[in-house]
């Protein structure tokens, strides 16, 4: 995943910090996200320009797996 340096560090859901392991500089597949499911539909919620540019927080996440 590319990420911009202004905007890898927040959710493009809800804007808050998502804690994104690749800029911590953390080794591929160390980040919180990595052990996680990410249902297809949370994809969805994030805005067009945003795909693929920012990690959805944990946050945003849970609230989306709750709902469901």
């Amino acid at each position: 995943m590319t990420m911009a340096a202004d905007t890898a560090g927040k959710c493009p859901i809800c804007g808050g910090d998502n804690s994104c392991g690749n800029i911590a500089g953390k080794v591929q597949g160390a980040c919180w996200c990595s052990k996680e499911y990410f249902p297809e539909g949370i994809f969805s919620t994030v805005p067009v320009d945003q795909l693929g540019k920012a990690c959805i927080c944990r946050s945003c996440l849970n609230k989306f797996k709750e709902r469901k």
